[in-house]
């Protein structure tokens, strides 16, 4: 059998695919070459991955597109395919953008094969074979891979440094008298879009470190954002609320940056849905990608993490429209609201709960505790069944057409604020969503009032008003009492 000679970005890809546990005796016999020749490229992967880099680098120095808007859409169009395993020519791509400047209107444009070199050369696209995993899946394949596959894939993490994460759907501001009304509901567009997020959940094994959720809405700048400087969450907008490739790859390259920092390394645990590229140039993290069409059995969020998150964040919804009632206020609820209730509710989520869940999808040999799980859903049946499923199915990613491409690009360059504000947000109360450091403390005042009047308390709890105190102080110049009594003086 012949050694044929492999481009970088195809070492790159090969290197991938046997950290994911393929063999070298399949990839081998795929491309048609000696398995010699796989092995080389093994041992030499960590001089390949700095070359990788260093091109990468060199690339950014490079002549700018004119273009700009129509690179990113292609750019967006050209990974989806490969993250979707279909081979993609030279001349194929040529011709998708020139489609793809017809449909953003750009004149007088005409794809060269000068503009797809450069094009390549800027972004490191080599076309080499692209394969991946059959869609297909036998009864077998989830113990299979775990027996076989998966021992070698964790060979060198501990149980701390190995995380999943997934995304899930939530229609956020559905109480439950309106559940029937949306049942089925897959949100793909129309009036009921505007209803939904999409939030990403990243855990690991042990349950020791919860990731701050990634919360996907539509609105760039919605307007109860106003006034606000910090979120207990990471958010990302596109016109469909979905995840993405880029805001994919742009997460994923922040934590890569934050692991760097701490010198760690972790492997992550991720579908293989098309918004889930792979990501090569990833130092600190190894991006594992579960065989098709077992994320149900495998995917350890799946298996009560996400419903917990829901339980927790449908109470304090159904709590906050109780309040309402009460105080005789129309109930409403705007993507910050939303990102409040999210955070307490991952919050409550135990670090117990998440590691059973683990072990549940069969990531841990040891016997599944089921006490905490239990009591974990234990709100869960105190909620309506109908109300805490009804967005399980709810689409998070989805192939985007070329319209959603261009509009999303589109939509990314525009500097005003965006125009896809949900209309509840329009009204003014809530321009007033973040209360003044005055409003802050006057509320405080409340609280203490109530805590010191009610209970006992203990001396946690004072310490940790005591705590709040001084963190809403420190965000602002406050008096002093020296200057209470320099103000009588002049008097």
């Amino acid at each position: 059998m012949s050694c044929r000679q492999f481009t970088l970005d195809e070492k790159i890809g090969i290197i991938g695919r046997l950290e994911n546990g393929e063999k070298n005796s399949v990839i081998s016999k795929e491309f048609g070459t000696c398995s010699s020749t796989i092995s080389t490229i093994w041992k030499n992967r960590d001089k390949l991955k700095n070359m990788f880099q260093t091109t990468s680098l060199n690339a950014k120095r490079l002549r700018t597109a004119q273009h700009k808007d129509l690179e990113e859409a292609a750019l967006v169009w050209f990974k989806q395919q490969r993250s979707l395993n279909v081979p993609i020519s030279g001349p194929i791509l040529q011709t998708k953008i020139d489609q793809l400047a017809e449909k953003m209107k750009i004149e007088n444009f005409k794809c060269s094969a000068s503009w797809i070199q450069r094009f390549r050369q800027r972004h490191n696209i080599g076309f080499g074979k692209i394969s991946g995993e059959s869609s297909a899946v036998n009864t077998d394949i989830c113990s299979n891979w775990l027996a076989n596959v998966w021992p070698s894939l964790r060979a060198g993490y501990c149980d701390d440094e190995i995380y999943n994460a997934d995304e899930a759907g939530l229609f956020f501001k559905l109480t439950p008298d309106k559940t029937l009304r949306f049942k089925g509901e897959n949100c793909s567009g129309g009036k009921l879009s505007k209803d939904r997020i999409t939030v990403l959940v990243a855990a690991n094994m042990t349950g020791t470190d919860k990731r701050k959720l990634l919360v996907i809405g539509k609105s760039k700048s919605p307007r109860c954002f106003k006034g606000v400087s910090s979120l207990p969450v990471f958010y990302e907008n596109n016109t469909k609320a979905w995840m993405t490739s880029a805001i994919f790859e742009k997460t994923l390259n922040y934590w890569d940056d934050e692991l760097r920092c701490k010198k760690k390394k972790i492997l992550l645990l991720v579908d293989n849905c098309p918004a889930h590229p792979s990501l090569q140039h990833l130092k600190f993290i190894k991006l594992v990608f579960l065989p098709a069409n077992t994320t149900a059995v495998l995917q350890p969020m799946d298996q009560g993490v996400i419903r917990n998150i829901k339980a927790h964040y449908r109470n304090q919804l159904v709590l906050k429209m109780i309040e309402d009632i009460e105080n005789q206020i129309e109930s409403k609820v705007t993507v910050l609201d939303a990102i409040i209730m999210l955070d307490k509710a991952w919050r409550n989520v135990t670090s117990t709960g998440i590691a059973n869940c683990f072990r549940h999808a069969g990531f841990c040999d040891v016997t599944t505790d089921t006490t905490q799980l239990q009591t974990d859903s234990g709100l869960i049946n105190n909620i309506d069944e109908d109300y805490l499923q009804i967005d399980d199915d709810l689409i998070t990613s989805e192939i985007q057409t070329d319209e959603d491409i261009v509009n999303n690009v589109i939509a990314s360059q525009q500097v005003e604020l965006d125009n896809d504000t949900d209309i509840d947000e329009l009204d003014d109360e809530f321009e007033k969503t973040v209360p003044s450091i005055s409003e802050a403390r006057a509320a405080l005042r409340t609280l203490e009032r109530f805590y010191y009047t009610k209970y006992e308390g203990t001396d946690a709890e004072r310490k940790a008003l005591s705590l709040l105190e001084t963190s809403i102080n420190s965000n602002t110049k406050q008096s002093s009492i020296k200057d209470y009594f320099k103000k009588l003086n002049k008097n």
